[in-house]
């Protein structure tokens, strides 16, 4: 680094690096790179935020009087992605309707962030911090994301009553929710942008599941069930009301009576199309 020329010269694989002024004088130049936005701090107090390009840092301090002053340069990336991991501290309390149970649901995954708004970023994430190392961030923002997944998944599941043992095949639409919720939260509050959320592990206890089973097994001997999403059946129904699904396995044959396979054409006993 030339002795008046401050630059960017790292990795671009950290969301922040700081660079400390040790010594001032009033032809320092501060070049910002592409990759980058670049917060002059004074006195632990932000003066500036810089988009990529050339500066005269005299433009900004006042080298007769501020001399003494502590001045850092914060560099924040506008690219660099951390993958962060989620998980319930302890299990979500959830109540299946279809068969009138509670059960306790956990829940872990992983999402990515980058820096959205860098001078939010400073203010409510990174204040005197070195560095924010994914360990660090996953810590500060660990509360603020269950939040959001405990009240959207709830949320989710009540609303669309979701039987427990359909659950893990809604996560892909589970995940948008909460992205989308997740997004909004940490780019208000902490000038965090998230890129995507992944719901990786749905964990029923094993005595919640056997329980389940066996209330579920009991409420399907007394009421018909669509076999494809679990929900409960109208009397005379001939299609499922939530999925679609037919309810017959089998075809009838309008001309004869016969029962065929569900994905029969024609007949197998008279031949007539199906």
């Amino acid at each position: 680094m030339e002795q008046n020329v401050i630059k960017f010269n790292g990795s671009n694989d950290k969301l922040l690096t700081r660079y400390v002024l040790e010594t001032l004088n009033p032809k320092m130049t501060l070049i910002v790179p592409e990759t980058h936005n670049a917060i002059l701090i004074k006195d632990g107090q932000m003066l500036q935020t810089l988009s990529s390009g050339k500066y005269m840092l005299s433009n900004f301090i006042d080298f007769k009087t501020e001399i003494d002053s502590a001045i850092e340069i914060l560099f924040m990336s506008k690219t660099a992605k951390l993958k962060l991991l989620w998980g319930t501290a302890s299990k979500l309390l959830m109540y299946d309707e279809t068969i009138q149970e509670n059960y306790k649901l956990g829940l872990s995954g992983d999402f990515e962030v980058q820096v959205g708004d860098p001078r939010k970023c400073y203010l409510y994430l990174v204040g005197v911090a070195e560095d924010l190392t994914s360990i660090a961030l996953q810590d500060r923002l660990m509360s603020n994301v269950v939040s959001v997944v405990e009240t959207v998944i709830v949320d989710y599941v009540k609303t669309n009553k979701i039987p427990f043992n359909q659950i893990a095949v809604n996560k892909k639409e589970m995940s948008q929710k909460v992205l989308t919720s997740l997004s909004h939260k940490l780019m208000s509050e902490y000038g965090i942008a998230v890129f995507s959320f992944n719901i990786a592990n749905i964990i029923i206890d094993d005595e919640d599941l056997a329980r389940l089973g066996n209330s579920y097994r009991a409420k399907t001997e007394k009421q018909k069930v669509c076999k494809g999403c679990g929900k409960p059946l109208s009397e005379n129904a001939k299609f499922c009301a939530y999925c679609g699904k037919s309810v017959n396995e089998e075809k009838i044959c309008p001309k004869c009576g016969k029962e065929n396979q569900q994905n029969s054409l024609f007949c197998c006993n008279c031949g007539e199309k199906l």
